[in-house]
């Protein structure tokens, strides 16, 4: 029996990580200097020369402002330079709105820029804006507007709409199920390290869903997403290396990934633990 969809951290995430890994992670130098709001575009530009243009380089202020986690600063420049139309700018600004920072937290507007954004050609924006509409977030949700986003954001190959496209698709949400397509997109997100879609991908492969059973590969998917955090894929790496599947049976290896899950609290970690080795986690 298939799993019912729920939003989940694959999709409800989606703005938390962009705004943490996109804007902040290598927005700009870390030592660049927040310019004062006062300053002209000028000023702007001769502080970051290879800013080609005005409005480009009063979204460069805005992204160093948002680097030295300067929302109000950053919320005044990246206003700026969305209004002028810059695409990137609109983006960064929807998150501001979306996640109340340097401004009152709006999801109405958050959805308006992203929306403006994405009609760009803005992957980050596109992305965004389908995690909006199928959370029902800013706007009542849906489903298949959701995956329209999402399916446009993928092919142009971002990594966290693939892997929310594959579970769209997985699952039969905003379009008509297909495991395989899911699996296609759960591999093109893999491909490119996404935690989540190696997880993903790694599970279809355990149970044989979307392509043939295979638990070598599955467990390969697996190993990967656990070593990346994901308490999920250490649960099941620990089962597999427990009861040989795709390798040799390795009960350290099996009791090491199973003990950091269960420290993860996973209570099915607990449990196999308990179960199968009498082994209590404290």
């Amino acid at each position: 029996m298939k799993q019912a969809y729920q939003p989940g951290p694959s999709t409800a995430r989606i703005g938390v990580c962009l705004i943490a890994a996109w804007s902040f992670g290598i927005a700009c130098a870390s030592d660049a200097a927040v310019l004062p709001l006062g300053s002209s575009a000028e000023s702007i530009q001769q502080a970051n020369p290879l800013a080609a243009t005005e409005v480009d380089a009063i979204f460069d202020a805005g992204r160093r402002a948002l680097t030295n986690k300067d929302y109000l600063a950053a919320y005044r420049w990246l206003q700026d330079a969305a209004q002028r139309g810059h695409a990137q700018a609109q983006t960064s600004l929807g998150l501001l709105y979306a996640h109340g920072l340097g401004v009152a937290m709006d999801e109405e507007l958050a959805l308006a820029w992203f929306a403006r954004a994405a009609e760009q050609g803005d992957v980050a924006a596109q992305t965004n804006l389908a995690a909006m509409y199928l959370d029902g977030r800013g706007v009542e949700r849906n489903e298949a507007v959701a995956a329209k986003w999402f399916r446009k954001a993928a092919l142009l190959g971002d990594a966290l709409a693939q892997d929310s496209l594959g579970l769209l698709f997985r699952d039969g949400v905003g379009l008509e199920a297909d495991e395989v397509e899911a699996v296609w997109w759960f591999r093109k997100a893999a491909l490119q390290g996404n935690r989540e879609a190696q997880t993903h991908l790694g599970l279809m492969l355990w149970e044989g869903r979307g392509a043939r059973h295979d638990d070598s590969e599955a467990l390969l998917w697996l190993g990967k997403a656990a070593q990346l955090g994901s308490v999920v894929a250490q649960y099941y790496l620990g089962v597999g290396l427990a009861e040989g599947r795709g390798t040799a049976a390795n009960l350290e290896g099996a009791v090491k990934w199973l003990t950091i899950a269960a420290r993860q609290n996973l209570a099915m970690a607990r449990d196999y633990l308990w179960t199968h080795g009498n082994i209590s986690v404290d």
